[in-house]
Formats: structure tokens, sequence, C-alpha cells
């Protein structure tokens, strides 16, 4: 049975949202047979209790170990090293001590702006992999795995220069994490008309900016008629009497301070206001209309991007907007449905909810094997690439005959730049992997064996075989895959393996004469 460790903390400065992502992908992990515990330093009882009770088996309490607090670690300070109440090394000592207490862990996960490669160096050789959440690409990382959910029209080369060339990396909001309620809730989602009726408002965890009360005047003073409106807030909350005090004076307004299944909440409003961070992935998921403030730098970086994208509306830095302002958004929208349901197709293009379980196969794949085809596989292959099933997916959907199989898979088998695999699971084929190499890239064609289809194969397959060129091909630093546009299935599975379209081209041959 898989261990995986995870390493991250929560607090009014920190917030909530990194232990909240952390385990919406503790839960997916567990679906999958592992078993998941959680070293954090001085978690706050209530994250304990609403995020961290039912997603992990044992929790590590780190000690904030005083006597070191001042002990600072050599070389560059991270610019969040004041998150920390020890020095990096004492840090990773207490999570060595972790990860030494039980089996030998087959992940570490790390979701800590205040952990940089030091720590990391320090605790790898005590962890089979190790998997960094970042979002800021402000320092350097020693790891095999990197994660960034998060949404940049240029994304660029953020972590080219960050993380060992070997390391994965899973980037964009397709990765996000979240809890298994929101791919649900997606499933049964009713399509958006554009009609303004219902209001949800959430900043997160933990509103250390007071921004609720603010956007609680901005909706009263739009003077909107027949909206409800839904507010969710902590319980502790230093806000919330005056929260209570406008929800028992309006009509229609709710407040709650207790929600086990926000998703649910969430799905019938037909507006969001709230922070930006994870919760943009939680909104984008339930293609859910919002306008968005932030209250950290990497927060207005990603929203400002999401704005330009036409995906949210933003309102800019915790201090820059006024419940004025708000008013004045809140009017316009209500009047103009079209930008509702523009705002809502984007924004549900950016996630389907289903980021934990997409990281979840990542880190813990099928068990498939997959072994160089041989002469003897001539037949079988021929038989699977004829089978129906994969021909009306094919660019060429003619049947093949065996004589001329038989001359290609003599002259596939003899060319080194071809590398031609055959996947199995429990010692029974179930597809067939291609790769035409061409320095430092390489073309991927792959199908199933009939009666694979439908099982989820494709996405380990893929998978798998990354893994494959990865270990045998390390001067390939670009995989390529040629897809019909109406293969969805083909589609998804390259997606969720990592594969990101890149462009489109077409030719027009001229005739002369």
């Amino acid at each position: 049975m898989p261990r995986v460790v995870f390493r991250c903390d929560a607090s009014p400065a920190i917030g909530s949202g990194h232990v909240a992502r952390c385990m919406a992908l503790a839960r997916a992990l567990k679906a999958r047979g592992a078993t998941v515990e959680l070293a954090a330093r001085d978690l706050p009882p209530r994250v304990r209790e609403l995020l961290v009770s039912d997603a992990v088996g044992r929790v590590h309490d780190l000690e904030a170990d005083a006597a070191h607090a001042s002990v600072r670690d050599e070389g560059e300070p991270v610019a969040h090293a004041h998150w920390l109440a020890v020095s990096q090394r004492v840090d990773a000592r207490q999570t060595i001590e972790v990860l030494r207490s039980g089996e030998p862990a087959d992940w570490l996960i790390v979701d800590q702006y205040a952990l940089d490669a030091r720590w990391e160096r320090a605790v790898r050789p005590h962890v089979e992999k190790l998997l960094v959440i970042d979002d800021l690409a402000d320092r350097d990382h020693a790891c095999d795995a990197l994660l960034d959910q998060n949404f940049f029209l240029e994304p660029g080369s953020r972590y080219a220069s960050r993380v060992p060339r070997a390391a994965e990396l899973m980037l964009g909001p397709k990765f996000a994490l979240l809890r298994e309620e929101f791919g649900l809730e997606r499933a049964r989602l009713a399509e958006r008309d554009g009609r303004l009726r219902r209001i949800f408002v959430c900043f997160g965890g933990f509103d250390a900016a007071g921004q609720t009360l603010r956007a609680l005047d901005g909706i009263g003073a739009a003077a909107l008629q027949g909206v409800a409106v839904d507010v969710v807030i902590a319980r502790d909350d230093p806000q919330r009497p005056g929260v209570e005090a406008r929800c028992a004076a309006a009509r229609g307004w709710r407040a709650h301070f207790h929600v086990s299944e926000v998703a649910a909440l969430m799905a019938p409003a037909d507006l969001a206001i709230g922070a930006s961070g994870i919760m943009s992935w939680e909104r984008a998921a339930l293609s859910l209309p919002a306008i968005v403030a932030s209250v950290a730098e990497n927060q207005h970086m990603v929203a400002q991007d999401l704005a330009a994208d036409r995906a949210c509306i933003y309102l800019g830095l915790a201090d820059a907007w006024s419940a004025e302002t708000l008013a004045g958004l809140l009017k316009g929208l209500s009047g103009t449905p079209a930008l509702l349901t523009a705002l809502a197709a984007r924004a549900g293009a950016l996630t389907d909810g289903r980021g934990a379980q997409r990281v979840a196969a990542r880190l813990l794949p099928e068990a498939i094997e997959l072994r160089i085809a041989t002469p003897a596989d001539c037949e079988d292959v021929h038989r699977w690439r004829n089978a129906e099933e994969n021909r009306e997916q094919a660019f060429d959907s003619k049947v093949i005959a065996l004589d001329e199989h038989r001359r290609w898979f003599e002259r596939v088998l003899a060319d080194e730049s071809v590398a031609l695999l055959v996947g199995e699971r429990a010692g029974e084929a179930i597809g067939v992997l291609r790769y035409d190499l061409a320095g430092g890239r390489a073309t991927v064609s792959v199908y199933l064996v009939p009666g694979a289809h439908g099982r989820g194969y494709g996405n380990a397959l893929i998978a798998a075989g990354t893994r494959w060129m990865r270990e045998h091909h390390p001067q390939v630093a670009v995989l390529n895959a040629e897809i019909r546009y109406d293969n969805r299935r083909s589609i998804e599975a390259f997606a969720n393996a990592g594969y990101l379209l890149a462009s489109h081209t077409y030719t027009c041959e001229l005739s002369h004469g």
C-alpha cells in the first residue's frame, strides 16, 4: 500500500488554501489505495476539523522549537521565510523524523512557500519521490515533480531554471486540486442563462482583509430586487456579528458558518463575489461567473490574467476597491445576461473539477508495464490496428492487409528512430504505443486493444509511455501527438496525461494548369 506524506501549514497569515488543496489531493490518493499522513505546525483546530479529519489517517504536529526559532539558514532567505516558525534546517529534521516513523514513503508532497531546494535536498534521501506544489516560481526546487495550478496568459518558462531538467511539470487549472464534490456538481449543472437571481459571497477560510462586510455593503447599495444572497464566513471571524446583522435585516440573505459541501451551495448561484486563489478554480469548475479581489501579489497576477482572458471581473487588491465600486458593477451585470453567460463559459473551460484525480493518477498510476514489441507480436498488432473502434479514430481508416502490415512491422522493428511498445496490465495486453524519434522531439501514436476502451487505460498507457521515454530516451525534450479534431477520447486522454494544444496547421495545395 503506497504511503504519502504531506507537508503544509495553515494560519491567519498563510490562509487555509494550501491545506485545502492538499487535502483534496489526499482524498484522491486515498481512493487509489494510499495511506496518507500530514505533517503540520500549529494547525488551527477549525482547519483540522473541517479540512483534515476525513482526509488523512494521521497528523504529525511539528514542534515550534522555540530554542531554534531565531536560527537562520545559510544563503539567501526565501521571500516567505516568516511563514516558518523555525529554520529550514530544523523543519527538514522534523520532517525526516516523520518520514522515518513508518514504512518508507512513496511520495512526500510539500506546499509551503517558506521551503526551497535546500530543504528538499535534505529530505530527498528519505523518500522515494518528492512533489512540490508552488504558485510563485520565485525559488529553486530539487524535486521529481512540480505542480502549479494557476493560469497565466504567457506562462513562458517560469520554472525552466527552477527545477531539475527531468522533473515532471503539471501546469494549469486542469490540475487544480479541488474536492471531488466540484466534479460531481459540475456533471449535474444546469446551463446558465445569465439572469441574476442569487449571489454567492465568500472570501476564503480567513478573510483577514475584512472584505466580506464590504461586499455585503456593496450588494445592499446596488438595491437589486429579488436577488438572494448566500455568504460563507468562518465561525470565529471577527466580522461574524456584522454579517449576521446584515443577513437578518435583508430578505433572502443567509449566512453560513459551517459548510461541509460548499459546491452544493455555490452551484445554484448566478454570480460569485470573493477571493482569488484556490476559490477561482472552485468557481470555474462550476462555470460560475465571478467578481474577484485578492490579498496577495501572486493572486493579483493570476487574477489580472484571468480578467484579461474574460474569465472573471477583477476588482484588484483588497484595499483597491470600495462598496460603491461593487454596487456599480452589480447594477450593470443585472441588466446584461449576455456578459454573465460569456463569463460563465470562459471560466468553465478552465477546469473540469477533476484535477485532484488527474494528479493522483500521475503520482500513483495504474500498474502498466511497457515492453518493446517483438516479431511475435506482428499478427496481434495487425488485428488490434484493424479493429473497427481503432480504425474509426485513425487518420487513415482503411483496413490494412496482413502482408503489407508484415513488411511495415519488420521495418519498424529494425528502425532505431522508432520505438514500438506494447502495454500490459497483469500480463494482458491493453494497447500499443509508437514513438517516432527526431532529435530532441518524438511523435507518439497510441491505440488500445479491443475490449480495453472505456476503462481509463488510455490515460494510464500514455502516462506510462511518458515515463518510459524519460528513462530510455533522455535526449527527447518534447513529445507531440497528432489527433483528429473529432477524436474526443484521445484528446481527453492526452490532455489528462499533460499534453497541451500547441497549434493547428491548415494546408492549401495549389493546382497549376
